[in-house]
């Protein structure tokens, strides 16, 4: 009899946890931008760690000549503070996803084809990354808004883990599609891990530097 196959694009009950985690956050968050609309106070940036006035690439100056840039900076505070808060929560799953993986790879090489924790994860994963990354797209950028200090070192590690978070579970659906037709994995498992690696590395740094 041939072993359940475990696919990113096949299994229903996991597709479904991924909506259903997605539609959690996704309310979460929109519930925790609600209250601070309606609470309607000016909040001063300085009082978030890791994001300061410079960070987010205005002067004190512009806040006080442009109304309208002070208005859309704490806009851009609120989103982006929600964005800092799901960020430190994804890294939980990412890396325990990526000690399973290596408990997984393991078993795999011992003669296992049971995956689907593994696969599960990652797509809670893929999830939470996901609805933490809109925050950061939809928030409003001001004209003449440039990264800079530690802003723009986490600009800059976003386009190594971005893809990778693309990459890597194309990857390992890959090597579930071979371990469940008896295939040999080959390098991919090579190349799979060290994706992985390079991802959460990049992930954690970029957490890093905004948060401490």
């Amino acid at each position: 009899m041939t072993s359940a196959k475990y696919s990113v694009f096949k299994v229903g009950p996991v597709s479904f946890l991924l909506f259903v985690i997605f539609v959690l956050a996704s309310m979460f968050c929109s519930t925790a931008l609600g209250e601070e609309k309606a609470n309607e106070k000016v909040r001063s940036t300085d009082a978030q760690p890791g994001l300061s006035i410079g960070d987010l690439g205005f002067s004190q100056q512009d806040l006080q000549s442009d109304p309208e840039f002070q208005k859309e900076l704490e806009t851009r505070s609120d989103m982006l503070r929600v964005h800092q808060t799901l960020g430190v929560i994804t890294a939980v799953p990412m890396t325990t996803e990526f000690v399973l993986g290596l408990v997984t790879a393991g078993n795999v090489s011992n003669g296992s084809q049971d995956t689907s924790l593994h696969t599960t994860l990652g797509l809670t994963t893929v999830a939470l990354y996901g609805t933490t990354a809109l925050f950061e797209i939809l928030a409003p950028k001001p004209k003449g808004l440039k990264p800079t200090g530690n802003t723009g070192v986490h600009e800059a590690l976003s386009w190594i883990h971005l893809p990778l978070m693309i990459v890597v579970p194309l990857v390992g659906d890959m090597i579930n599609d071979r371990i469940a037709n008896h295939q040999p994995i080959g390098n991919l498992g090579v190349v799979h891990g060290a994706m992985a690696t390079t991802l959460l590395a990049s992930y954690l740094t970029s957490l890093t530097v905004m948060t401490f």
